[in-house]
């Protein structure tokens, strides 16, 4: 298998090449002094064995490729934790490259799907030639990238949940505006005709009431006629109706505890709502008592 390096990787770049077969050291040799010479100046190739990659505590976001099964024509098995390993250790935008032999195209939905799984993107495979020392399997090139924001990052979204108000402006029609709006011109118009507000009132309307006529009048004899109020049910009406002159009719206590006050007074009781008084006493309220704004 003949494989381009300067495809995956160029200079300057920081590169871990995964191995796991200790029989093919001079291969493996061979592979890192070819990346070597295509990474310099200023890059370097790391290699580390497949097994020992989740004891090595590479710092996050370390390298910019990460190739594997580029030393042997077998390829590597990754474990889940594995494939999440390099996703950590890749810096952002970075990308890995591995080698499979498969022999079923399901595999290579599988490869696809648990490199995506493992946090990266942009996944593609390529087939590089045909094995016939494996009884035909394919040797699959699988290329994926991380995203270019690092793994857990986070950034805050600026979201408003504030109501939009449209302005006044906006929903006022313009038609209903114009009814409403009375310009000079109307005003200077022949044939409107206004209303001189002095001419609704008259001269019994500008004179000041006397303040007797506008006193209550007061209960007991001299007070005036008593009129029957509507639905009167106290004996009022039919009196006024046969001409007879009403008599003053003094409520009598049931339970004698009337002049006690409401506390001692039943619901239905007729001096609900007076103050207490000395039975026989006539119920007197002061001028204060009758005043509301009191």
């Amino acid at each position: 298998m003949v494989i381009d390096y300067s495809s995956l990787i160029t200079t300057g770049q920081s590169v871990l090449l995964l191995w796991g077969n200790t029989s093919e050291m001079e291969k493996l040799e061979a592979t890192v002094g070819q990346m070597r010479s295509l990474v310099a100046p200023g890059g370097t190739i790391h290699v580390e064995n497949v097994e020992r990659l989740l004891l090595s505590n590479h710092t996050s976001s370390r390298f910019d490729v990460v190739l594997s099964g580029f030393v042997s024509n077998a390829g590597l098995s990754f474990t889940s934790d594995v494939l999440a390993e390099i996703a950590r250790i890749l810096k952002p935008s970075g990308k890995v490259c591995l080698t499979q032999l498969l022999d079923e195209k399901t595999l290579i939905d599988r490869w696809l799907t648990d490199l995506k799984l493992s946090g990266l993107v942009n996944s593609t495979f390529q087939t590089l030639n045909v094995n016939s020392m494996t009884d035909g399997a394919l040797t699959i090139l699988f290329t994926a990238q991380k995203p270019n924001y690092e793994i857990g990052a986070s950034s805050q979204l600026k979201i408003s949940f504030a109501k939009k108000v449209k302005p006044m402006e906006s929903r006022v029609d313009k038609e209903t505006e114009k009814v409403w709006t009375l310009s000079a011109n109307d005003i200077a118009d022949d044939d409107l005709d206004l209303i001189d507000d002095d001419e609704l009132l008259d001269e019994e309307d500008l004179k000041k009431p006397d303040a007797a006529s506008l006193r209550a009048p007061e209960c007991g004899p001299g007070s005036g006629k008593k009129k029957a109020c509507k639905n009167c049910t106290c004996g009022l009406a039919e009196e006024l109706e046969d001409g007879k002159e009403p008599e003053t009719k003094s409520a009598t206590s049931a339970c004698g505890s009337c002049n006690l006050g409401d506390a001692f007074r039943c619901a239905s009781c007729p001096y609900l709502g007076m103050p207490a008084f000395k039975p026989g006493e006539k119920i007197q309220l002061s001028a204060r008592q009758l005043n509301v704004d009191g």
